[in-house]
């Protein structure tokens, strides 16, 4: 017993909040059928909520679940007659449980805020020709009738009935034979369904079909919608097993009245991850940041059963947590007691893992609606910020003496001896962990993935860590929805205009309608009719009755939107926040939570492609292991489990050893020492001085014996993940396999986000390295450039319309960027049934100033106009949030400190075009190194000096009078002339020079890859194509 009642309430009650949480996952399964997309297609009339009559025998719902309500029966007799009723009522509105799960339902797919009169949108159906699930930013992806899923066969149909009734049947025998204690046995019946692991098989179902058939609500997945409803269905009726009697079961309007908090728990990882002195720091540490949150899943998830995760990055995790209703008064929750008793909890788990820094615990306002979610994150991160940001102390360590670990820098490491370099036993834990787990059979569930950075490093050395991020978090708040359509004014107007009663036929005469709406007498008691009918029935209440406007508004606006309130504007700005939500895609929990996955998955997508690029490779050995046998004449006792170094020739060896096979096991890059057609065996016979990464004296190992039997340890992927969440992706990869990985990102990004490459900007930061530079320098790079490349992405910048053109259903823009670079984009603006798309493709202008039917203007301050990408005309401005890219080389650690240069990311593409040309055209690196070099030194004395840092950056001062145009006619001779340029390769290499791109092409292909060029022979000499 905890002591604290309402934890000991939660958990006598918890098989009977999993299974309602169940019911939840399930209540929608008749969407996962085809015939329910058939029947929204056009082909025949299926009710989906019926699912389990249709089938022989039929699905036996009723008594898989029945035990439910014997063993609870709760206060008031709250349950359904027929439990059935779950799958048949879930849009109705009753009270009971019935009521609650409505209200999850209505919440998790924005019908309660966002729900239009269903013959005005009978023209946005999908036909069974054209069925489209698209991603959560509009791209299509599969026409799920023409291409179904398995799950969309019959075959696939029948097996998932199979899986939910085993999903039942194990809820049944763990809720019903007096095993609700088993947290174990709850725990992985709850992961195997819906875990965010490869495991959870109903997770997998039903992200492959649609919850919503209708455009544009065909991004929201059925997992989304169900996942989230199940979790407000289960955090609700939490709340009312707290409330206990006083909770008003008979309450018919429980779907309008309930409300949600959030829970945010957090760890500030950034200090764990700034004092790792190696990469196994950091790695282990994450083992146990990992095993921290699991825990408090379980509490949060299967303990108590009070809520279900529904956003995690590496530092935070956000579950859905019981709130008060509107019509509640009093504490009958006692949140502050919650979150006390919580925080406890969560401290002990802390100390239990020996973290140095303190949990962060916070339970939100209650809310009907997301958007806050992201504030909450924030709050958590910033107050993270600071290591030690309350009372706390540090778990003390084994030893009283010695020096202060150089790891965690709180503990002593209990070493009397001068070695200041030996971390304390629990740093070292996490060390060992870390190889314990890679030993075990994978790390983090990555099972081919390698821990050791020696298996990264290439030819030169040298590896790379990349790190990316989408800017996700103002989709997550709602506020880059705004330029999404939920309708098109236009169309909705063509489409529902009558004679009698004309409908406005753009944003603007909207607005005054609406405003006309909001006045009193017959004008506007007619305009309000209209509206209602037209585009808003939640205008009238279930009862018949008109909805005072102000609540209204506070329905659909302010708990959606960072809007103002209804008091603080007047009729016009009540108008234009009302017309902008009408008709805006509105940010439904359902939807926030597919942003987020969605953003996961892209960089879960993009690391399974860096792992084949990374292992592409034609000496087979970069990707493989032996196991060396020591023989005779091997000096010394080796230690288990330690790593020796040495040298093979010209290049660094590491071994591990193992003391029960007494064998080394290579962790090092073979293909640097062994060439592809190399068998094995070129190593037996070999000797090798070897020393542990302390350099302790060395040991000589003569190996007897090389064999590929190291099992699962075999083959790897030379990849090292640090980081994939919704936010932010850090990867350890090859030097050399980072320009290919970086043009994936690219190729990828531009495809799944074309139609909102303006609002979700690409941030791609690389910090090549040699293999032995300390990790703390190198993660103190990569956050400074993460850190840069937000700064200079988060405030749109101004980009001028240099050329556009439609056709074939897609829009070719050129746009001037402010530093005068020109950047390429296509978006498509025709959906995949030929309909235009008038949801998706708006930009935002600098003018605000509506000139094209489609155009719209947000109702906010600053009121900027959004327009569709076919309207576009040249010289209009439009604001962009860049994609960024930057770069650095750190041949000392002394690098961290210099100033770094972001670039437009279209600019990495062309740097990879102009290098290739310079491959191709070039006739040799040091007669091209050789021409650069004295070009920048003229360069260099043309310029003045002495000026500003943001000056320098550019390359200098400014121009002496003449000098740019003069230097600019050296570079052409140079080049003429002493390469062999011609022709467009010449100018194309002017104007990079002119650019400053050619000084980041030469030092990132030559400098930091260390590339050769290969030109071909011309005037007898070198032949580049040009002019003879």
């Amino acid at each position: 017993m905890t002591g604290f009642q309402p934890a000991e309430k939660l958990r006598d009650h918890r098989p009977l909040l999993l299974a309602l949480e169940a019911v939840g996952w399930l209540h929608m399964t008749g969407k996962a059928s085809v015939y329910f997309l058939r029947s929204h297609g056009g082909l025949g009339n299926c009710n989906y909520t019926k699912w389990h009559e249709r089938e022989e025998p039929p699905f036996p719902w009723e008594d898989l679940l029945k035990w439910t309500k014997n063993k609870f029966p709760l206060q008031n007799n709250p349950w359904p007659g027929a439990l059935t009723d779950f799958l048949t009522k879930h849009r109705g509105r009753n009270a009971g449980l019935i009521g609650l799960l409505q209200a999850g339902h209505a919440m998790a797919s924005g019908i309660e805020k966002q729900s239009f009169p269903s013959k005005t949108v009978e023209y946005l159906a999908q036909d069974a020709a054209h069925m489209w699930l698209s991603t959560a930013f509009g791209q299509p992806v599969r026409n799920l009738l023409a291409d179904p899923p398995e799950l969309l066969t019959e075959a696939g149909w029948k097996h998932l009935l199979g899986r939910i009734e085993g999903l039942l049947t194990e809820l049944k025998s763990l809720g019903n034979q007096g095993s609700s204690n088993d947290l174990y046995g709850w725990w992985r019946w709850r992961e195997d369904a819906v875990g965010t692991g490869p495991d959870g098989w109903l997770r997998k179902e039903f992200t492959g079909t649609l919850a919503e058939t209708r455009l544009p609500n065909n991004d929201v997945t059925l997992f989304d919608q169900s996942y989230v409803a199940a979790a407000l269905f289960k955090s609700a009726a939490a709340g009312a097993v707290l409330e206990g009697k006083s909770f008003p079961w008979e309450n018919s309007s429980l779907k309008q009245q309930t409300r949600w908090r959030l829970l945010t728990i957090g760890m500030g990882t950034d200090h764990y991850e700034g004092r790792a002195v190696k990469i196994g720091d950091w790695t282990g540490a994450r083992l146990v940041l990992d095993k921290f949150f699991n825990r408090v899943r379980k509490l949060v998830e299967v303990d108590l059963a009070v809520g279900a995760l529904l956003y995690a990055d590496g530092e935070v995790c956000v579950f859905s947590f019981p709130g008060e209703r509107f019509d509640q008064s009093g504490d009958d929750l006692k949140i502050n007691e919650w979150k006390n008793w919580l925080t406890e909890q969560i401290d002990s788990y802390t100390r239990e893992a020996k973290l140095e820094t303190p949990p962060y615990c916070s339970i939100s306002k209650p809310s009907r609606s997301l958007v806050g979610m992201t504030a909450e994150i924030r709050e958590a991160k910033e107050t993270m910020a600071v290591p030690l940001h309350r009372n706390w102390k540090p778990p003390d360590g084994d030893f009283t003496d010695g020096h202060v670990c150089p790891v965690c820098l709180v503990r002593r490491n209990g070493e009397k001896k001068s070695n200041k370099q030996t971390p304390c036993r629990t740093c070292r834990d996490r060390r060992t962990g870390r190889l314990d787990a890679w030993l075990g059979g994978g790390l983090r569930g990555l099972k081919t993935d390698t821990i050791w950075i020696s298996e990264l490093a290439d030819a030169n050395d040298r590896v790379a860590l990349v790190t990316m991020s989408l800017d996700i978090e103002p989709w997550l708040n709602g506020t880059r929805l705004d330029s999404l359509r939920a309708q098109s004014v236009v169309e909705w107007a063509a489409q529902n205009t009558t004679k009698k009663k004309p409908l406005a036929g753009n944003h603007g005469s909207l607005v005054d309608l609406v405003k006309t709406a909001l006045d009193k007498g017959n004008k506007a008691s007619q305009a309000r009719s209209l509206i209602q009918k037209k585009i808003a029935p939640g205008l009238k209440d279930e009862n018949k009755q008109d909805v005072p406007w102000d609540k209204f508004y506070e329905l659909m606006v302010e708990d959606r939107a960072h809007a103002p309130q209804w008091d603080d504007l007047d009729d016009d700005g009540h108008a234009r926040w009302l017309t902008h939500q009408l008709f805006r895609k509105l940010a439904s929990p359902g939807r926030i939570y597919r942003f987020q996955r969605q953003a996961g998955d892209f960089f879960k997508g993009l690391l399974a492609e860096f792992r084949e690029i990374a292992a592409a490779d034609r000496n087979h050995w970069c990707k493989r292991r032996l196991v060396l046998k020591p023989g005779n004449g091997s000096s010394g006792q080796w230690k288990d489990r330690q790593t020796y170094n040495g040298r093979y020739g010209n290049a660094p060896i590491s071994l591990l050893y193992r003391q029960e096979t007494n064998d080394f096991l290579t962790i090092c890059n073979l293909a640097r020492f062994l060439k592809p057609e190399q068998g094995k065996d070129s190593l037996c016979g070999i000797t090798l001085d070897l020393k542990t990464d302390d350099g302790e004296q060395a040991r000589q190992l003569v190996v007897q014996q090389a064999t590929d039997d190291a099992g699962a340890l075999g083959v790897y992927h030379p990849v090292i993940p640090l980081e994939l969440s919704p936010v932010r992706f850090r990867v350890l990869l090859p030097l050399e396999a980072v320009s290919d990985c970086v043009d994936r990102a690219a190729g990828a990004w531009s495809d799944q986000f074309a139609r909102v490459w303006d609002r979700l900007p690409l941030r791609v930061g690389v910090v090549a390295f040699p293999r032995m530079t300390p990790f703390q320098a190198v993660i103190e790079v990569a956050r400074n450039i993460e850190a840069d490349l937000a700064a200079n992405s988060n405030a749109p910048e101004i980009w001028r319309i240099a050329h556009s053109e439609t056709r074939e259903g897609v829009v070719d823009l050129r746009l001037e960027c402010p530093d005068g670079q020109y950047e390429l984009r296509t978006l498509p603006v025709k959906l995949p049934d030929g309909r235009e798309d008038v949801f998706y493709p708006y930009l935002a202008m600098k003018d605000k100033k509506a000139c094209f039917p489609l155009d719209f203007q947000h109702p906010d301050g600053d009121g900027k106009t959004y327009r569709h990408a076919k309207d576009l005309q040249i010289g209009d401005r439009v604001l962009v949030h860049p994609s960024l890219i930057a770069t650095a080389f750190m041949d000392g650690t002394a690098r961290r400190f210099e100033p770094l240069n972001s670039r437009q990311f279209g600019q990495w593409r062309r740097m990879r075009e102009l290098w290739e040309l310079i491959e191709n055209n070039v006739p040799s690196r040091t007669a091209l190194r050789g021409a650069w070099s004295e070009l920048v030194e003229r360069r260099e004395a043309w310029r003045g000096p002495d000026l500003p840092a943001a000056s320098a950056a550019q390359g200098g001062g400014a121009w002496l009078e003449g000098g740019k145009a003069a230097w600019l006619d050296l570079v052409r001779a140079v080049f003429h002339e002493r390469l062999g340029v011609r022709s467009a390769c010449l100018e194309t290499l002017v104007q990079a020079a002119e650019d400053r791109l050619l000084d980041w092409t030469l030092e990132w292909n030559m400098g930091v890859l260390k590339k050769q060029v290969s030109g071909m022979p011309v005037r007898g000499r070198m032949q580049t194509g040009g002019d003879r």
